[in-house]
Formats: C-alpha cells, structure tokens, sequence
C-alpha cells in the first residue's frame, strides 16, 4: 500500500510538473479515464504514455483503438503495480523513436494558444466581453430586419391593393377614378414617410403627392400594344379561325382619305379567329369578264396555290439558311485567323430570310377548292355600281356575302344594295334599318326579294390607333373635329365664330375657348406607278398607304391631346366614328347625343344642342372644364365603355356571330344596342326626307320643336 501510495504521489507530482498549460484539465482527465498506474518519473521508458499523451490518444479514432488493444495488452490497473515493476524488462526507446513519439503527440495535440501577453483576469473575461458586444448588435440588425419586413409587406399591400383597384370596376361596371386616386395618394404619402422615417410629412410635401396623385391613372390607360388591356376589353372567345375575303376597290384603296375599310382588315388581322384576305375589282387579277362568284372561285384556288408554294418554299428557305450558316461559320473562323483579338469571339447571329415569290397567275381555276373555303365575303359600300349589278350574283361554296351600308343620304343605300346576291346587309346607324329596310319598303322596290339577315354594326375605332394619354400630356382644352357644313350645325356655328375671329383685326382666333382640328380633307396623292402597276392583296405597313396611315396618325394624336372633343352627329343624328374615337382616346365628348346608345353616352357627355349659339356652346364647355375631377371620370367611364363595346374588334366578333345566325336559319333584324326613331333629316333643305310625325318651320334648328298634328297632315 505504501509502495502504491508513493507511486500515486510521485504520479501526481510528476504530472503537475508536465506542463502548466494542461495542469488544471489533467485531474478531470484522470477522473474520467478512471485510476491508471503511471510511472514515475525515472521511468522513462515505461510503456504508459505521459498523461498528455493520454489526452491524445482519446481523440484518436475508436476502431484504432480497438486495433491497438488487440495488438497489445492493456494496462494494468492502479490496484497493481507488478505490472510496472516487470515492465522495467522492457529496452529503452532509442532517441529517434522518442523524437517520433513527440512528433506525433504533438500532431495529434497542438498546443492551445498563449495569452501570455495578457492578464490572466483578462484572457478569462475576453469571450464574455465579446458575447456582452454581440448580443445589443444582433439586436439591433434583427430589429431592423423585422422592420424592414414590415415595410415590405405593407408596401406589398399597398401595391396590391392598388393594382386590384385599378384592373376591378366596381359592382356597377364602373371604377371611381377618385378612389383610385385616394389610394395612390396614400399609398406615396406612406412610402415617403417610411422612407424619410417621418410620423407625419410636411404640408408641402403632401400638397406635391395630391398633386401628382391628381393626374394619376390606372396602367392600362393607354395604347393596347403599350400598356395592356384593360378589364372592360372584348376579348373574343376562342373558336375555330374563319376564313374572311374583304372584297374591296384597288381604286377606293389609293384613294379614300377615310381609313375605315382598312382599320377593319387591321383588325380582322389581329382578330385570333380570322383569316385574312383582301381582294376585288382593280387589284391584280380580277378579271371583270366573269362574274362575281367565279372571280371569288378562282382568288380561293390561287390562295390555295401560293399557300402551298409557302409551305415548300419554308422547307427551301430553312435549308438555305441552314447552309448560309455554316457558310458564314467558315467565313467567321477564316476571319478570327486574321485577326487574333477576334479568336473567342462568337459568330453574330444572323437574321438570313430568304425572300417569298408568289407563283405566277397564269391559270384559273373556276371550281370550288376542298382545302381554302371563305366563310365570309365582306364588302363595304358600293364598290359595283348600277351597271355592274349583272356582274354581282350569288355566291357558291358555302361563302356568306356581307355587305355593309351607311351613310344614306337622299336614300341612296337602296340604289348601292345588292339584294339579289346579299345573305346578310349591315347598316353602320341602327335607324336605317327601320326607316330604309324595313321590310315593306324593301318589298315595295323588289317584289321578288328574299328574306335575309340585317344587322346594326355601328361605327368603332381601333384601340391601338386611337388611345388616351395622362392628363398632363393634353395641350389643349377643347378642339373641334370634322368637316363642317350645313348638315353639321354645331361644327357650322364654331367654325363661323372662328372665321370671324381670324377675320377681325382686333381679335385673334387663339381667343376662341373651342379651338379647330385642321381637316385633312378628302383626297390623298398617289403616285402613278400604284395605280399601273396594281398590288395583288393588302399589306400592312406597304409604302402605298403610307399617308393614309398619316393622316390617321394626326388624327388620334389631335383627339388624344384634347381635355374636350367638339362636334355633332348630323342632322341625321347619327353615332360616327368620332364618338368611338374620341372616347378611345380618353377625350371627354361635348356634343348632341344620337338616337342609339342614348342611355349610356347621356352619362357621360357634355350636352351641346343644334340650336345654340357660341355662347351657350362656350358657356357650357367651360362649366365643365371648371371641374377637372368630373372631367377625368366622364373620359374614363367613355374610355372604358368604348372599349367593350366600339372596337373594331368587338365589331369582327358581331359579325361572325351574325353569320352563325344566318346559318342557323335566323332571318330578320339584329340590334345589338338599343336606339330609338326620332325627328331627323337624312340632307339639309326644306325639302329633306323626315319622319312623318316632324317637320321644320325655321331651317334644320329644332327638329323636334312641331308635331305634325292629323289636320295638318291632311
């Protein structure tokens, strides 16, 4: 016991004297090991390691332990200290087995770094300080981390909220601009303030965030190609394409000013149920020796031709891009060892299109072809006069002829009516057909007519010709549109009131509060080559049409850069084109309301009545112009209610449902909007045609001012 006791002791001694860096883990490290016989310290040869060496040797992986302790026995416990004894048996280790023992206890141990320099209260306390410093800074970023989270969902929100406010009409179909407003208004004010980290902002500051917010307009307010669609566009429903032939003059095509017929074909180009050709009288290849339906026979079987011819020359073309390619690939590599900067640089990519020939027309063929049918044949106007009426007969092959009529001054609609060929006649204005094609006097002039289909198809504009622009951009407060005359009274009277202003010395036009559009007139110069050497069809964008496309350009631009557009519908009364274009173009409308949808232009335009003067005109254009907030609502709710029902687009998808109708059997009057016969005049004079319960004491001012009484009429 004694002899243990003592090697316990000189075991203890010689462990404290080790190394002072390990002496105050060594005692924990020997309670967990449990009780180990260590040699004293003149036997340095034993086999036990020194109890640093111990420590290494626990971090030493598991199965080299178990390794080691098959190869050799394990160590005696502290109980026995034979086993030291009779291990003095053992040779010494050489000096360079020592040396490679430290090596490798110091390997696997390195020494844990000093703080010499430092007080020892110090060295403990570091680690403390440091987590005391962390802890308020960790704080603080989580702080500002969850702050900024805040910010970003409420901003969120926000913008949410003002994206669903602009893109959702309300439960009446209608979006109130000046709650719109108020959330934009609210939405800046609180961005400024968590920007500037204000409670509240200075009153300048917020009287410059109303201001902005005044003007400010939901994101589809604009061009369809810019800004998107709105939520009150026609979008057509999908359905099978239809294939549409407008049949047109070549002459009517170089020569009209009005862009009508050719807005339509734009449109019908766009339209994702249609197919598109334009074709007739004076383009290449109408032969007027033949008539109408084997003229449609014939252009269906060369579009069947020249398609073919497309579907080969793609193959072609791919192919001879293809070696173009690889041309330019060998080209490129020949060029990049010329020049050593250009080695790592990549051949450009090519836009290489090989040009489409159409097949010459050197043969006709006047059957039906089983793969290129038309479902529709649209005509405008009178493009067969009453001479060529012979040439216009029925159609075959299932082809449906339409042809759309308006404009009937002095009657004239009946002489341009093609009754003997029609399946379907629209009118551009809904009275005409109750007052000119009623069926009654349609029988009176043919006795021999059959039953078709009429439809009111109104006038409509194309919203990416014809749309609005911020409130800021407008450089004008009211301007008048269209041509004046005496079947326009109120252009008459702004137009008189301007030419005296620029006719007295004293006064200057530019006084006037309703200023004047410049019409373009009706005429356009066309070069002579157009006109000998034809075009076979319609293409968008072709230099031919360049002033036409002009023209119409100025036009929008005009009614775009208006607050008000002034003008009338005629004596006639009707619903032109410059109702669904002003409205598209986010101009509030100041006129006298036509006789088709009364009900919903009366909310918002600014009333104006044949019979006024300028002052009373003037009068009631400044009232409104004194509340810019009405104003701005009136040009978004005309906005919005032209753009679902008076797009050119809306007015395809009519006509095709139409044409479903007819070949479904129905026969008759189609009215898609409401109207309503009232007194008009279809020409100026005394002697113009009225209904019969109106007449006319004082010129063409107040239409409905005497009712034709029973004795009168006698």
């Amino acid at each position: 016991m004694n002899d243990s006791d003592s090697s316990d002791s000189g075991s203890s001694s010689s462990f404290a004297s080790s190394s002072s860096s390990s002496s105050a883990l060594a005692p924990q490290r020997k309670q967990q090991r449990g009780r180990t016989s260590v040699l004293s310290p003149t036997s340095w040869f034993s086999i036990t390691p020194p109890a640093h060496s111990a420590t290494a040797y626990d971090f030493i992986p598991l199965h080299t332990q178990q390794r080691r302790s098959r190869r050799s026995p394990s160590p005696p416990s502290s109980e026995s200290s034979s086993w030291s004894s009779s291990s003095s048996a053992s040779p010494p280790p050489s000096p360079s087995r020592r040396r490679r023992r430290q090596a490798t206890s110091s390997w696997l141990l390195p020494s844990p770094p000093s703080f010499s320099w430092l007080p020892a209260s110090t060295g403990r306390r570091t680690p403390q300080l440091a987590l005391a410093l962390l802890i308020p800074i960790l704080g603080l970023l989580l702080a500002f981390e969850l702050r900024s989270q805040h910010n970003l969902r409420r901003a969120w929100a926000a913008e949410h909220t003002a994206r669903v406010a602009s893109h959702m009409p309300d439960a009446r179909g209608r979006l109130d601009l000046a709650t719109f407003r108020e959330g934009k208004f609210r939405e800046k004010r609180d961005g400024a303030r968590a920007a500037l980290e204000y409670d509240e902002l200075h009153p300048d500051e917020e009287r410059q965030l109303a201001d902005a917010a005044a003007d400010t307009w939901p994101s589809w307010w604009g061009s369809v190609d810019d800004a998107g669609r709105s939520p009150f566009d026609h979008v057509p429903s999908p359905q099978e394409p239809r294939r549409i032939l407008f049949l047109t003059s070549y002459d009517d095509y170089l020569e009209r000013m009005n862009t009508h017929t050719y807005e339509i074909v734009d449109a019908a180009i766009r339209h994702p149920n249609v197919i598109v050709d334009v074709w007739g009288p004076g383009w290449s290849g109408y032969d007027w020796n033949v008539t109408l339906s084997v003229n449609v026979k014939r252009r269906a079987n060369r579009l069947a031709d020249i398609e073919l011819h497309k579907e080969v020359h793609g193959k072609n073309a791919e192919a001879a891009r293809k070696e173009y390619l690889r041309d330019q690939w060998a080209n490129n590599r020949k060029e990049w060892a010329r020049r050593f900067l250009d080695v790592t640089r990549a051949p450009e990519a090519s836009d290489y299109q090989v040009p489409f020939q159409a097949p010459k027309w050197d043969h006709f063929d006047d059957e039906c072809n089983p793969f290129v049918r038309y479902d529709i044949v649209w005509t405008f106007s009178d493009i067969y006069k009453a001479d060529d009426m012979p040439h216009v007969d029925a159609l075959d092959c299932d082809a449906l002829l339409v042809q759309q009529l308006g404009d009937c001054h002095e009657h004239r609609c009946m002489k341009e009516w093609y009754p003997q060929a029609n399946n379907i006649t629209l009118t551009k204005y809904a009275f005409e057909l109750e007052e000119i094609f009623n069926y009654e006097n349609v029988r009176k002039h043919y006795p021999d007519f059959t039953m078709g289909l009429f439809g009111h198809s109104p006038d409509t504009g194309n919203e990416w010709d014809f749309y609005p622009a911020p409130w800021a951009a407008k450089r004008n407060k009211a301007m008048i549109f269209g041509y004046d005359g005496s079947f326009y009274p109120i252009r008459t009277t702004i137009t008189d009131n301007l030419n005296r202003l620029r006719d007295d010395p004293h006064l200057s036009d530019s006084d006037a509060l309703v200023g004047r559009h410049e019409h373009p007139g009706y005429t356009v110069e066309i070069p002579e080559s157009a006109r000998t050497t034809p075009l076979e069809t319609y293409e968008v964008g072709h230099e031919t049409y360049k002033t036409h496309r002009a023209l119409r350009a100025d036009f929008g631009r005009g009614m775009r850069e208006a607050q008000i557009c002034v003008f009338d519908s005629s004596l006639e009364r009707k619903l032109i084109r410059k109702y669904a274009q002003a409205m598209l173009s986010g101009c509030v409308l100041a006129t006298d309301l036509p006789t088709e949808h009364e009900e919903a232009l009366s909310k918002f335009t600014i009333p104006l009545e044949p019979s006024w003067d300028i002052e009373q005109i003037e009068g009631q254009v400044q009232r409104y112009l004194d509340d810019p907030a009405r104003l701005h609502q009136m040009a978004l709710d005309a906005f919005a209610y032209a753009r679902q029902h008076l797009t050119t687009t809306s007015k395809i998808s009519s006509v095709l449902a139409m044409a479903d109708s007819y070949r479904a059997g129905a026969r008759g009057y189609d009215h898609a909007f409401g109207f309503s016969s009232r007194c008009r005049a279809y020409w100026s004079g005394n002697d113009a045609q009225r209904p019969p319960w109106c007449k006319v004491e004082h010129g063409y001012r107040g239409l409905e001012d005497h009712i034709i009484s029973s004795s009168e009429r006698e």
